[in-house]
């Protein structure tokens, strides 16, 4: 984490993170939280990657994710699934993963009652959970998808919900996730009105291992956050 932090290093004057316990259903799902100075600022919630892959809230991507939201004034929250690292429980199913998921949504929202968007922002299988949860909770306002995993070929649960979002990707992830992304947008138009933004970061990888690379994924997010929810017809 703290490579990352001199990646994407700003000027963030009292800016704090804090560690944070939040009571999920098989134990304590540990938490990293910044509040916003603004009390009425909007919410992002961050998902990582499969645990099973060894992906966690303090990896390479979901940081550069948790800071892009949190340097343009949102309160924002960043967590580990049951049964990884500090999180307690055994490493769960899609079920499983989906309720600590709500369990968290539902923290942050009891936590800035003022707020009146929230965001999700997920990486690999964590980009197929913010769809999930998009279908589950009609107040998501705004969404990304951060490299998702191509793998992930079912969505016969995507449901008629217009909003719009943004799809990130290496340029070096290959011809099977440019495919898979032409896939992705024309399904989500198709079965869910979802209008979909791609950008496609140029000499990445879809784990965005050089320097220049993450933080021009940081900064392509904070880019199209800061502007699509400044635009009214998210809402």
């Amino acid at each position: 984490m703290f490579y990352i932090y001199g990646i994407i290093k700003q000027n963030i004057g009292v800016k704090k993170m804090v560690d944070v316990i939040i009571a999920g259903e098989s134990g304590k799902l540990h938490a990293v939280y910044h509040k916003s100075e603004t009390e009425s600022a909007p919410l992002a919630v961050i998902l990582s990657g499969s645990p099973r892959q060894k992906h966690h809230m303090n990896d390479r991507v979901s940081y550069a994710m948790f800071r892009a939201f949190m340097d343009i004034g949102f309160s924002v929250v960043r967590f580990n699934y049951r049964g990884v690292n500090d999180s307690e429980g055994a490493i769960g199913t899609t079920a499983d993963n989906m309720l600590d998921i709500a369990t968290v949504i539902d923290w942050i929202q009891n936590k800035n009652e003022d707020s009146e968007k929230i965001w999700l922002a997920g990486n690999q299988l964590g980009a197929w959970y913010v769809l999930q949860m998009l279908m589950r909770r009609p107040e998501i306002s705004g969404f990304a998808l951060v490299s998702p995993d191509t793998s992930v070929s079912d969505f016969s649960f995507l449901s008629p919900r217009p909003n719009r979002g943004l799809l990130l990707q290496g340029m070096n992830e290959g011809d099977e996730s440019t495919a898979f992304a032409t896939h992705l947008t024309q399904v989500l138009k198709k079965q869910a009105q979802i209008s979909l933004e791609t950008i496609r970061v140029k000499n990445a990888d879809a784990t965005y291992s050089q320097p220049a690379d993450l933080r021009q994924m940081y900064n392509d997010l904070k880019a199209y956050v800061g502007r699509e929810n400044a635009d009214t017809r998210l809402l």
